[in-house]
This record gives structure tokens, sequence and C-alpha cells, in this order.
């Protein structure tokens, strides 16, 4: 999947945008509010605690996600920085399933939030392609409902993680942008033992970004 990010930049390079302020200057595409939505596939893990153990499922899924933001470009528009929130759709419903145990735990989501930080370098005459490193904190909530041998009940869980990672932002037409997305997470379970060693796989996503513009008259 990370391939897809490199198939993208090879397609921004065709883009030539001849788009210049009125006091002659290239334009600050990627300056101002935005908003946005994507789809990929992310890292998605559901836990509950049985026995002692946080007994854990993880698979890649997909998910769907709106954002907006602010950013501002400054040394001349060359670096950038910004903030952004997201909400996100996912393909969440994960299953662990043990027969040796009599064990079947199903974990419910359908929903994630995120929050974070945007820095990065702009590039080109016209200034129209920006690279950007960010870092998220990104939130989950599974309802868990657990069968072991007769018995069923049901646990929460709750879930705030560190994400991270590289992204690429084109302008294609005004202020239509296209976004590819590549990065991981970060995953710590302090001191309680788990059923898995969770794999830090890659999340990939692809979106389109409209950026507004704001004139101020002097």
């Amino acid at each position: 999947m990370r391939y897809y990010l490199l198939i993208l930049s090879a397609g921004l390079f065709h883009f030539n945008v001849s788009s210049f302020a009125q006091n002659g200057t290239a334009a600050r595409h990627f300056d101002g509010f935005y908003l946005g939505a994507n789809a990929g596939s992310q890292n998605l893990f559901g836990g509950s605690l049985v026995d002692g153990t946080d007994v854990l499922a993880q698979e890649s899924r997909f998910v769907a996600e709106l954002f907006t933001g602010f950013r501002k470009q400054f040394l001349k528009g060359r670096l950038l920085a910004g903030a952004e929130v997201q909400m996100g759709f996912t393909d969440g419903d994960l299953m662990h399933y043990d027969p040796d145990k009599s064990l079947k735990i199903n974990y419910r989501n359908g929903f994630q939030s995120g929050y974070g930080l945007t820095l990065g370098a702009v590039f080109f005459k016209n200034k129209n392609l920006l690279a950007y490193a960010y870092t998220f904190e990104t939130k989950r909530k599974f309802d868990v409902t657990i069968r072991e041998g007769a018995a069923t009940y049901k646990q929460k869980d709750e879930q705030g993680m560190l994400k991270y990672g590289l992204g690429l932002e084109a302008r294609v037409w005004r202020g239509l942008h296209a976004r590819a997305t590549l990065g991981r997470l970060r995953v710590d379970f302090g001191d309680l033992k788990t059923n898995i060693n969770v794999e830090d796989k890659w999340d990939v996503t692809l979106g389109v970004v409209y950026q507004f513009k704001i004139n101020i008259k002097k």
C-alpha cells in the first residue's frame, strides 16, 4: 500500500499551475481554512480484559474521514504550520475466537475522532505542491461482547493513540487539492499482559481538500 504515495507523487509532477497574486508573486495555495475528505486503510484493534489478560483483535480496515483545519505559510510561503481536526467512519467490527477456551469476543466500532498538528514545506516556482509531516491523537470506542463458556458479559474499550506520518498535497484547480498520506501509530499497553503483540501496520489514505481563500482589502 505504501506504493500509492509513489504513484500519486509521480502524477503530481505533471501539474503546471500558473496562478499569481496581484502583486506578481506566486499565490499561497495552502494558506487559511480548509475542508476535506479522505478514505483508505487504517490499523484498527480492539481490546477486552479477560482473566487478567488484555485480549486483542487487530485488522487493517476501511475508514472514511472528514476533516477541517487552519494552516499558515511563512518564510516567503515556503514553510507551513497548521492544526487539524478529524472525524471518521470505520468498518470496525472485529472478532477474537479461541475454541480451546470456549471464548468468543466481538468488538464493535463505527466512529473515531482525532486532532493534531501539521508541519510542511511548499515546493516549485508556483508553490503548488505541499509535503508535510503530521501527528494526531486519535480516539476510538469499542462495544465489547464476551462469550466465555455459558456466560455472556459486556465491556467498553476506550482508546487514545498517537498517529504519525507523512503526506503530499497538490493544487489541482483553483481551491481544489488532491492529498495522500502514509503513516503508523504508537501503542502503549503499559504493564498489561496481552494475547498478541500489536503489529505496526501502515495507514494509507487518499483524499481531496478544498482550500478557502479570504481576501482582505486594505
